[in-house]
C-alpha cells in the first residue's frame, strides 16, 4: 500500500511538471496592448523616439515558442517569432521601417523581455548598419487586455 501511494505521488508530480511545462507559451498567448518608448542614436546624435503604441497578439505554437504580431496604431505590421523559457521572452530578429529625423530606416529589431503576471517588458535594440542607426535606450511595455 506504501509503495502504491509513493506511486501515484510520483505520477502526480510528473503530471503537474508536464502541464506547468505546457502551458508556459499558453498562459502568455493573447491579446495585449503596447507602448514603445525610447530613443535611438543617429550619426552620433541621440533622438528620442515619439511613443509607438498598438495591439500585440501572441499566439501559441508549440512548447516554447510563439507567433507575435505587431498591429501599429498610425503604421503598418509587423510579425515575429519568440522563443519562451520560464520568466523570459526572446525574440527572433525580424525587420522593420523607422522614420527618424524625415529620413526612413530599414532597422533589424532584436530584443528579450520578462513576464511578470499580465505584463511583459522588452528591451528592444534596433540596428542600421548601412545608415548608422543603433539604439541608445528602448524599451517595449506590454499589458494583457
Amino acid at each position: 500500500m506504501k509503495k502504491l501511494c509513493v506511486f501515484i505521488s510520483i505520477l502526480a508530480l510528473c503530471a503537474v511538471s508536464l502541464v506547468s511545462c505546457q502551458d508556459q507559451v499558453q498562459q502568455v498567448s493573447g491579446a495585449y496592448s503596447y507602448k514603445i518608448s525610447g530613443s535611438v542614436i543617429v550619426d552620433e546624435d541621440t533622438v528620442v523616439l515619439s511613443d509607438e503604441i498598438g495591439a500585440l497578439d501572441i499566439i501559441h505554437v508549440n512548447q516554447d515558442s510563439a507567433l507575435m504580431t505587431f498591429n501599429s496604431l498610425l503604421g503598418p505590421v509587423y510579425a515575429t517569432q519568440a522563443q519562451i523559457k520560464g520568466k523570459q521572452i526572446f525574440l527572433t530578429p525580424y525587420k522593420r521601417n523607422l522614420t527618424v529625423q524625415s529620413k526612413d530606416y530599414a532597422v533589424t529589431v532584436t530584443g528579450n523581455g520578462t513576464i511578470y503576471d499580465k505584463t511583459i517588458l522588452f528591451s528592444l535594440d534596433y540596428a542600421d548598419e548601412v545608415n548608422k542607426l543603433t539604439t541608445d535606450t528602448l524599451i517595449m511595455l506590454c499589458k494583457k487586455n
